[in-house]
């Protein structure tokens, strides 16, 4: 069943097409687990359609087929442009027809066990600039099946100065019937000539109450919406991120974490909080005190405490009475929680964790 909260950028898309102005080039903007690798294939499928019918693709053609098995299928004019590691030799690799390692490395893979970013995965990941040139060749070359090409580059967000301007070339003299499609997590992230070039499209935010009912009908019995409401927040409202955390059970090591910070930041301790945190991933830690400060920054602006997830079960009168300046500084400081660095030795993070928690006391 297609996304719910896909479903109004695949309209825009097929107004688009219906009113006959199909665009040489998209740029779908959304957080990565919110799905734009599922809606690059579906616009890929109505664009390829043989017979496309208003609106939509056949469902019949040999294209449309080729679309129906997206854990090994493939399209000889569908490719896709990965990002990859420093250290990754083959830059051919890169380059692929396979839908499924276009979703995997857009972080959602259709068994939704295992969602990898380029902050999880092992090295800085990027779209290098020869593989946008191999795209480039690829984008010249004739069409298969003779309907035309659809080209996706993955996480383009990743494009250096370099690789953005090899595309730029490609975006001023557009192939005839061929449709580029940019997946970017924020159009901010682009560089200003590439966005005035493409036609924008922007997966919006799902609401509490669609999370919910998608974690309701994916956790079947399993479904708790305390804990669904935890995990929607650390995914920030992307059901299928929460799907990831709910399994992980990271709603509930968050719960635990802040009711130990709760009980350090009231007295002079930190062994329990610090503890707990070094047992997390830098980017888990970075999304349990986020939201930890900004809905304590909620509860000072007295905003419903029922609204607050994390901080629901939690008792405030201690953590109320820490001035929102101090929230502020904790919050800039979290960088240096998240921050990797091979520069630093094994005992900084612990030292980094005991600060920020002290940053948090009230003077």
């Amino acid at each position: 069943m297609f996304d719910p909260w896909l479903i109004p950028p695949l309209e825009t898309f097929r107004n688009s097409i219906e009113s006959g102005r199909v665009p040489s080039s998209v740029i779908l903007a959304g957080a990565p687990d919110l799905g734009g690798a599922f809606l690059a294939l579906e616009f890929a499928k109505l664009y390829l359609c043989a017979d496309r019918k208003p609106k939509e693709s056949c469902g019949t053609c040999k294209s449309c087929h080729l679309f129906d098995d997206l854990e090994s299928g493939s399209h000889p004019d569908f490719i896709s442009l990965l990002s990859s590691t420093q250290d990754e030799s083959d830059r051919q690799e890169d380059l692929t027809h396979s839908f499924s390692k276009l979703l995997n490395d857009m972080g959602t893979p259709l068994n939704d066990e295992f969602i990898e970013s380029e902050n999880t995965s092992k090295g800085t990941k990027s779209v290098r600039i020869d593989g946008i040139r191999s795209l480039n060749e690829w984008i010249a070359q004739g069409s298969v099946l003779g309907k035309g090409k659809v080209a996706v580059i993955s996480n383009a967000h990743l494009m250096g100065e370099g690789a953005a301007n090899a595309l730029l070339k490609t975006f001023e003299e557009p192939t005839a019937n061929t449709l580029i499609i940019l997946l970017t997590k924020s159009l901010e992230l682009l560089p200003a000539t590439i966005l005035s070039r493409a036609f924008k499209i922007q997966i919006p935010r799902v609401s509490v109450e669609t999370g919910l009912d998608y974690l309701k009908s994916r956790l079947g019995n399993d479904f708790s919406v305390d804990r669904a409401k935890i995990a929607l927040a650390l995914s920030f409202n992307s059901p299928r991120g929460a799907i990831k955390y709910y399994r992980e059970e990271l709603d509930i090591r968050a719960v635990e974490l802040i009711q130990a910070l709760t009980e350090d930041v009231s007295s002079s301790a930190s062994t329990k909080t610090v503890s707990l945190l070094m047992e997390l991933s830098n980017e888990h830690r970075h999304l349990i005190l986020q939201e930890f400060i900004l809905e304590l920054l909620k509860c000072k602006a007295r905003i419903d405490k029922d609204s607050l997830p994390l901080l629901k079960g939690i008792s405030l009168d201690k953590l109320v009475k820490i001035p929102a300046s101090h929230l502020l500084d904790a919050y800039n400081e979290m960088k240096y929680i998240k921050a990797d660095s091979p520069m630093l030795n094994s005992r900084a993070p612990v030292s980094l964790i005991s600060a920020w928690i002290n940053s948090l006391r009230k003077i």
